[in-house]
């Protein structure tokens, strides 16, 4: 009941107890004391409400002190991560209760922290008394309240994330239809497909006209999950390594905890300049030689691993040097099969190149952006339709057997979802989970 309409009530039982007729003084005093109680139960019913919404909050604070802190010491390898656990969620609850609420009469609550799995989950129960002020006078002084909240988090493993960028000629193709057209127009040839080296074409000139290229949003993609890593569960646990390849592998950055530097690394990849050709095989082979041992994760010493490799799937063994202006076959080439020569030898990426990673103890998360071949592009070369018609078809059981699994393999066309394949690697490889529960 609202103040105002307290007090009117009070007044109207005063103009009753006035009144001359005795009945209606008799039954004013028989009806005074429930309507004042009534009255004064609202009131405090609502601050008693209130008082319980703040414990409310302060429980779920502590609650989530208590399963982070609890998580830190685990990863820390410390023994006592449980009794610290609940020891955080105490004094977060503690510090909220004494300081604030002069009215609110509460004892320690009680925290329980328990693992399961990665899952950490804390719960705060408590018990508090809320001092009324109208219900006094029945003698009731105090509001019994209570309540139970429960949060969990993800235990983020200590993580290093191997980041593997295809800069292969077709990674220059266009990202969009309207993108295909500025190229397409600024080639004045049909050749907009694996046609991105000196001597052949500008870059920075569909850049400048407006052009988006296929490497240009798996970079910003890569750089916006990067970002979102130090604002997650995960960091403070996770190293990154960033490597480009076409013929061979070229380390860009070298594993590190500096998220920052690693970002500034992958704003310079762009499309290789030598080389010209995609040879995974051997790129993968060179990776798998300097990748260290992985470890369990639950400690900075011993991180687990994992490899995020972002292609088109295609391989092929032409190479070009740049010092000498011509164009070769790759030495290091290992023929698959499904496989067709014209021009040169095309085959799918081989999932055999991953295996060795895998049994290291690396989780493989890999990404198909798709190899377009438009109309245009089969009117302007044979290739094309070759590489459509015998490679194309192996990629995705290819791509698939090269990952780790379900959920570590995808297919992705246009930007937005290149991108959100990009987001969910990242989270998914660095165990980028927050808050499951409240």
């Amino acid at each position: 009941m609202p103040p105002g309409l307290f007090f009117s009530a009070v007044g109207a039982a005063h103009r009753l107890a006035r009144s001359s007729d005795g009945a209606v003084a008799i039954l004013f005093a028989v009806a005074l004391f429930p309507i004042l109680m009534a009255a004064g139960g609202a009131i405090d019913y609502a601050a008693t409400m209130r008082a319980k919404q703040s414990l409310d909050t302060l429980a779920d604070s502590a609650a989530l002190a208590a399963a982070e802190f609890a998580s830190q010491q685990y990863r820390n390898n410390n023994a006592s991560w449980n009794a610290l656990g609940v020891a955080a969620g105490q004094k977060t609850f503690a510090a909220g209760v004494v300081p604030n609420r002069a009215d609110i009469a509460v004892s320690a609550p009680s925290v329980v922290v328990s693992l399961s799995g990665q899952i950490m989950t804390a719960t705060v129960s408590y018990s508090a008394s809320v001092k009324t002020n109208l219900l006094k006078i029945a003698r009731i002084n105090t509001v019994g309240v209570t309540n139970t909240m429960t949060t969990s988090v993800t235990v983020a493993k200590y993580t290093d994330l191997h980041v593997v960028i295809d800069n292969s000629e077709s990674m220059g193709m266009a990202a969009s239809a309207a993108d295909e057209s500025i190229l397409q127009t600024r080639l004045g040839t049909t050749c907009f497909l694996g046609c991105h080296l000196p001597g052949n074409d500008t870059v920075a000139s569909y850049r400048a006209a407006g052009a988006t290229l296929r490497i240009d949003v798996i970079k910003n993609a890569v750089i916006q999950s990067l970002n979102g890593l130090s604002t997650s569960t995960a960091a403070g646990t996770v190293r990154v390594a960033v490597y480009t390849f076409n013929n061979t592998l070229q380390q860009v950055f070298p594993l590190s905890s500096n998220v920052p530097a690693a970002i500034s690394a992958v704003s310079g990849v762009d499309l290789a300049t030598d080389g010209g050709g995609t040879n995974i095989t051997y790129s993968l082979n060179s990776l798998n030689a300097v990748l260290p041992t992985p470890g369990s994760g639950m400690n900075a010493s011993s991180p687990k691993g994992a490899v995020l490799l972002f292609t088109d799937a295609v391989q092929d063994h032409e190479r070009y040097t740049a010092a000498t202006n011509t164009w070769a076959n790759d030495p290091n080439w290992v023929p698959y099969s499904p496989s067709v020569y014209n021009q040169w030898d095309y085959q799918p990426i081989d999932p055999g190149a991953c295996a060795p990673i895998k049994a290291k103890g690396y989780s493989m998360l890999v990404l198909n952006a798709q190899y377009v071949i438009t109309s245009t592009d089969l009117a302007e070369q044979s290739r094309y339709g070759d590489i459509q018609n015998v490679v194309l078809p192996a990629v995705p059981a290819n791509i698939q057997a090269c990952s780790t699994g379900a959920g570590h393999f995808y297919s992705a066309n246009s930007p937005a979802q290149i991108t959100s394949a990009v987001t969910t690697m990242f989270a998914s490889a660095a165990n980028n989970v927050a808050r499951l529960t409240r």
